[in-house]
């Protein structure tokens, strides 16, 4: 069998480590991560292989020639243009043949028993199979759910926590077959896992999933890059360390100084120095000619060559690129990273997860907190589930977050540009806008009051994105939308994330320095498009009252909203009369009904459905967490109802097109509508749509929230769709979702009857807690077999 080793990656993740070489190249004891796997294809008989390769691809044929002194034979296919995952790999069909054969990466760590996989595949007469790995967070993955059978069910790109039904992760290892690859197009960029695999899935082709027996880890950043170092001195993957064992758990080139401390697991390289009185390991890998002063302390770090650690200095967790250097008395703390020839200075302490570009100093005496990059500096940001970024202004968030922000959205193009009143929101917002601009973006600066004018705006302006900054006391919100009008999306999200993380903002000259335009655009035409857009045929001219008693800058745009409809909008409720509220910046509805019945977003929802099916397209696309309600709203009508989650494109596109689905004015707007259309009343609109009652509860788990989930969907398949897992049980649903910010399950059950929804939600509390606990206690029993 031939191989294909995959080795056009940049990996900008691994950054300052990688900077100035593929990522396949990144060294590991001794040598490129790429001659690890090269050695792992040989181990199992592989040795014609082909490289695909795209960045830099002259460092990698310079390193490895033709493959006769590893004991392979190399051929390599250079892309001119990226060609993606399986473009590149159609490229190699000539050299390939007419066999089956087997892709890997070439900048993972893996010791995969590769020849039970083959024979897996061979067994099953698989068009395609993909190896599998457990990951205990993988959110930074492809999920690969499979049957009994082992054939691929379900692909989750990217996932949130809500989407985690299994752990078992796509390793980018595959084998296949000629005609899986017929359906690649011909020098056009295709991808394995967005393109290939779903058209294989979705034409009922052989598509399996064989769990990789054997160690992977996919070496995507400095934290897995340190993970790998370490499990491989703990015996966790068999690599070829390539230096005698001096002693239990220490590989050196040279017998041990005595008056060092060497603690194993430790890999020490030709030339390394160790000082006198310093502690090394466990741990600790110093390459060529590295070296580690006088009692200098180095625990669970990476010293590459060239590098230097002085007196008294302490790593742990750390690595150092080729020439760093560590003075007298300095602390590297864990995740910090040195790039080529940068230094921390005497008695520099860097915090945690720090980073210096190649080049770059740490000042003597300095308490480094962010990273110190060509351009900008760290911002540690995360996005909710909800698409929208947190924190405490001056603590979580700060100018620098909003000009690195700026600066990525600029660098896209057309960026809205909005604030809610407060002087943190509109300070922040102006380093955005310098942001923006020193991208070389265009700012829109517009008035809108709250983020769901901010996402109308967005949509109807054509912009490549839209920042509302919304203040509330010491807290700060980040809605952002892109130009569909809903919020970025997980794999956009994933893409800033990691540009904040690694402290890039793209800059541009002067000469091609953004602007700032204000557009003259309002609330007020916002209320008008909303009115126009959500009535109902032609409305007859009687009057109607309608309350919206609240003074948020989101209800002042539903009492413009409602007024420009032809409502008489009073400022508080009385019986007889329906009252309306918005919330979380005018994304969500509320009510109160003419008897005074409190309505909540979740109520709500399923009444604008039934009005789309009965007087709109007979279509909904609805989040994967909303109400059981709207489907049997459609069933009933004959209408269909679609999940962001589970109907992906197709339901984000419905979505988009109907905004009285997620936006709160355009939402009263549609239900008053109808109210005018017909005479009914809230309460009787309301007693139109399934009244279901819901009990929430939330379950801590001791172990991993992929494999709990993993276990709890093997009952459930059927049920699977979008985030987390939706179960039919006799006249009452229950929702499970795994939580984004702690290793907790959300367990939401409805039924008709008050009493049915609360036992059902003790019912599955009580379920996954046993089967955490017997997760939990498996995995105990698999450390120690370990």
């Amino acid at each position: 069998m031939k191989a294909v080793i995959m080795a056009g990656g940049e990996g900008t993740r691994l950054r300052p480590l990688s900077l100035g070489m593929p990522k396949p190249m990144v060294p590991l004891f001794g040598r490129p991560v790429m001659e690890h796997i090269i050695g792992l294809l040989k181990r199992h008989g592989i040795t014609e292989i082909c490289v695909t390769l795209c960045y830099q691809p002259q460092k990698v044929m310079d390193c490895f020639g033709d493959g006769s002194r590893l004991g392979v034979r190399l051929t390599y296919f250079t892309e001119e243009h990226p060609l993606g995952t399986a473009g590149s790999v159609r490229a190699c069909m000539s050299y390939l043949g007419q066999e089956d054969f087997l892709v890997i990466s070439g900048d993972a760590v893996c010791d995969f028993d590769l020849a039970s996989a083959i024979e897996f595949h061979r067994g099953k007469g698989a068009d395609a199979t993909l190896l599998l790995c457990p990951q205990p967070s993988p959110l930074e993955y492809g999920l690969v759910l499979t049957d009994g059978e082992s054939r691929i069910v379900r692909f989750i790109e990217k996932p949130s926590w809500g989407q985690v039904v299994t752990n078992m992760v796509n390793t980018g290892i595959y084998l296949l077959s000629p005609r899986a690859m017929e359906q690649v197009p011909e020098g056009q960029a295709y991808d394995f896992g967005k393109d290939l695999f779903p058209a294989l899935l979705a034409g009922g082709a052989g598509l399996y999933g064989c769990p990789g027996a054997g160690y992977w880890c996919d070496m995507g950043d400095c934290a897995a890059y340190l993970k790998c170092a370490a499990d491989a001195l703990s015996g966790k993957v068999e690599l070829d360390l390539g230096l005698p064992q001096r002693e239990p758990g220490v590989w050196s080139a040279h017998p041990l100084p005595r008056d060092a401390a060497v603690v194993p697991p430790c890999w020490i390289g030709d030339g390394a120095a160790l000082g006198s009185g310093c502690l090394v390991g466990p741990h600790a890998v110093l390459d060529r000619g590295a070296q580690a002063g006088p009692r200098s302390l180095i625990q669970r770090s990476v010293l590459l060559p060239g590098s230097q650690v002085g007196e008294r200095a302490t790593l742990y967790g750390a690595i150092l690129c080729p020439g760093a250097r560590v003075r007298r008395e300095a602390v590297l703390n864990e995740g910090a990273v040195l790039g080529e020839n940068a230094a921390a200075e005497e008695k520099a302490t860097l915090l945690e997860g720090v980073r210096l570009w190649p080049g770059r100093t740490a000042p003597a005496g300095c308490r480094l907190a962010r990273s110190v990059t060509t351009e900008a500096q760290k911002t540690a940001v995360r996005f909710a589930d909800s698409g929208v970024i947190q924190g405490v202004l001056g603590e979580d968030i700060g100018p620098e977050a909003l000009m690195s922000i700026g600066s990525f959205l600029g660098a896209e193009g057309r960026t809205g540009l909005g604030c809610s009143d407060g002087a943190g929101a509109r300070m922040l917002c102006q380093a955005a806008a310098s942001g923006i601009t020193a991208a070389g973006g265009t700012a829109l600066l517009h008035g809108m009051e709250c983020a769901a004018q901010a996402s109308w705006l967005a949509q109807t302006g054509r912009m490549e994105s839209s920042l509302f900054i919304e203040q509330e006391g010491e807290r700060i919100f980040l809605h952002l939308f892109g130009p569909d009008g809903l919020t970025l999306g997980r794999a956009r999200e994933r893409k800033l994330e990691h540009a904040l993380l690694q402290g890039e903002c793209p800059r541009v000259g002067a000469g091609r320095m953004g602007e700032m335009e204000h557009l003259q655009t309002g609330p007020e035409d916002y209320a008008a498009d909303a009115a126009r857009r959500a009535a109902l045929h032609r409305l007859p001219p009687r009057p109607f009252s309608v309350a919206v008693p609240g003074r948020s800058p989101a209800d002042r745009s539903l009492r413009r909203t409602l007024a420009a409809l032809g409502c008489t909008v009073e400022e508080e409720w009385r019986r007889g009369c329906p009252a309306f509220g918005a919330e979380r910046s005018g994304l969500y509805l509320t009510a109160q009904d003419e008897r005074g019945s409190i309505l909540e977003p979740e109520q709500l929802l399923p009444l604008v459905c039934l009005i789309e099916m009965e007087n709109g397209t007979g279509r909904a696309a609805v989040p994967d967490g909303a109400s059981a309600a709207v489907d049997l709203v459609a069933q009933g009508l004959g209408g269909e109802v679609l999940r962001l989650g589970r109907d992906g494109e197709r339901a984000r596109e419905l979505y988009a097109a109907l905004p009285w689905l997620r936006d709160a004015s355009f939402a009263a707007a549609r239900i008053c509508a109808r109210m005018l259309l017909t005479g009914e009343s809230l309460e009787a609109l309301m007693s139109k749509t399934p009244r279901f009652s819901a009990r929430k509860r939330e379950i801590s788990l001791s172990s991993d929230r992929g494999r709990v989930m993993q276990e709890l969907a093997r009952e459930h398949s059927r049920e699977l769709g979008g985030d987390g897992l939706r179960i039919r049980t006799g006249n009452g649903w229950v929702y499970l979702v795994p939580l984004a910010r702690r290793s907790a399950l959300r367990i939401v059950a409805e039924s008709p009857d008050m009493e049915l929804a609360a036992e059902l939600c003790d019912f599955y509390a009580g379920r996954c807690a046993r089967t955490d606990r017997a997760v939990f206690r498996q995995g105990v029993q698999e450390d120690g077999e370990k």
